[in-house]
């Protein structure tokens, strides 16, 4: 054989080599896209049960029963779990949230993603809302994550993570409180699962009237889930303000203005109004994402001495 046959040959065989890899990779094309639409989808539930544990939590509940969980005090949100509590069907205006019905599943994601956008009710011009509007809170991205997580998401997941999330946060409240609790702060490595129960209603007695104190000392409590026991607190400079999380979400205390910020925990956290502070009114918050944008501010009126 001659020198240009044996190149011919070579050739040939390369081509050969090459048609057979690029078949097998076409042929495996669809398996590795669902290999890597699995992974986003998985990152995005995960993203999803955070927001969740976050934003939508204290209204919806740890299984995403709302105000059909049986809980006491109740819940004040829908169910966007429908396993438990299916939709009725033969009402046209029923949304069901995880369908295997594509024009279900779009009508799901869109009415869901608008009720995260806008609230409930969607009136921009209504103030107080059943349910707050998080389009100016939330980015795109974010808001999608929620919407898949809602729509596609396992509950049995979403319990899991919001049990061990809420038992890390009441082991971190153990271990701020009272850091030689050598227990309470190595159980925020391993935490032990702790079931988020429900707010107090909104608007009972012992919300609307806050606890005072003489001697310069006022109580106020951070409620759930974006609520004040006062929006408005007159004091002196000197004062002591005690601030408690009556709650089960994260919340803290914050001043801009006089540079006072703090973690707030089940356990009163005494907050001095600086001597040299200014007579006048100061906005007071909750700097937690969201929760300031939803209702979480008061005014504090520093008086002269």
């Amino acid at each position: 054989m001659g020198a240009v046959q044996k190149l011919a040959t070579v050739v040939i065989i390369g081509l050969v080599a090459m048609a057979t890899v690029l078949v097998v990779y076409l042929a495996d094309e669809p398996n590795r896209r669902g290999g890597e639409t699995t992974e986003q989808e998985s990152l995005a539930i995960e993203r999803g049960t955070d927001l969740y544990i976050t934003y939508c939590l204290q209204c919806h509940g740890p299984n995403g029963y709302g105000a059909q969980g049986g809980e006491d005090p109740q819940r004040v949100g829908a169910v966007l779990n429908q396993a438990p509590f299916p939709p009725d069907l033969e009402n046209p205006a029923s949304v069901v949230f995880q369908s295997d019905d594509p024009v279900q599943q779009d009508r799901a994601e869109a009415y869901v993603r608008y009720s995260i956008e806008f609230g409930k009710p969607s009136d921009p011009r209504i103030a107080v809302k059943s349910m707050p509007a998080f389009g100016q809170e939330l980015n795109v991205e974010e808001i999608n994550d929620l919407v898949y997580v809602v729509t596609n998401g396992d509950w049995n997941y979403i319990y899991n993570q919001t049990v061990l999330v809420t038992g890390e946060s009441v082991a971190q409240a153990e271990c701020d409180a009272d850091p030689s609790n050598t227990e309470a702060c190595e159980a925020v490595e391993h935490p032990e699962p702790v079931y988020p129960t429900a707010p107090p209603p909104i608007g009972t007695d012992d919300e609307a009237t806050p606890a005072a104190s003489e001697g310069g000392s006022t109580v106020l409590e951070a409620l759930d889930p974006f609520e004040w026991s006062e929006t408005e607190l007159t004091v002196q400079p000197g004062d002591t303000i005690e601030v408690v999380n009556a709650g089960v979400s994260d919340h803290d205390f914050t001043v801009e203005e006089l540079g006072i910020s703090e973690v707030l925990t089940p356990d009163p956290i005494a907050i001095t109004i600086p001597e040299d502070a200014a007579p006048g009114e100061y906005e007071f918050i909750c700097s937690i994402p969201g929760h300031a944008e939803n209702g979480m501010v008061g005014t504090l009126i520093i008086e002269a001495p």
